[in-house]
């Protein structure tokens, strides 16, 4: 059965890359290959296989591609927030590339929910976009109309 996994082209040791996400999202390193010409890892975080390679300044990662991460409480938010915008570039409504230039969505896990709620989404939508990083308080105090 084919499969479908990211490989992206860092332009940074990936023995470092590959340690900083393991170790953020307790995650596995499942190959290694640093040799002088590339370096190269396979990585599991959060269910889900990353190819990490490095072979030069050819390549450069965009915010076109990010990857999502649905967090259940704010001090999960915090964290992961905190530690991919240290030395990173935080944007807007949660989104965050962090050192290495790979960009991330930090984001509640309903928030989804919250934005097509019927009566209250366009609130929602209206008090994330003032947002850089998320906060859920104020979303969950838009849907309720406050």
């Amino acid at each position: 059965m084919p499969s479908a996994t990211p490989f992206l082209w860092l332009q940074h040791p990936i023995d470092d890359v590959a340690a900083f996400y393991t170790r953020l999202f307790d995650g596995d390193i499942l190959s290694e290959d640093y040799g002088p010409t590339m370096q190269s890892a396979t990585i599991r975080i959060l269910g889900q296989t990353l190819h990490l390679f490095n072979a030069g300044p050819y390549r450069d990662l965009t915010e076109a591609f990010s990857l999502m991460v649905t967090c259940s409480s704010q001090a999960e938010i915090d964290r992961l927030w905190d530690e991919l915008a240290h030395d990173g570039t935080p944007t807007q409504c949660g989104w965050v590339t962090d050192r290495f230039g790979l960009t991330w969505q930090i984001i509640p896990d309903r928030l989804e929910e919250w934005l097509r709620d019927p009566e209250h989404g366009a609130e929602v939508t209206a008090r994330m976009l003032e947002m850089v990083k998320i906060e859920i308080a104020p979303l969950e105090a838009a849907l309720r109309g406050d």
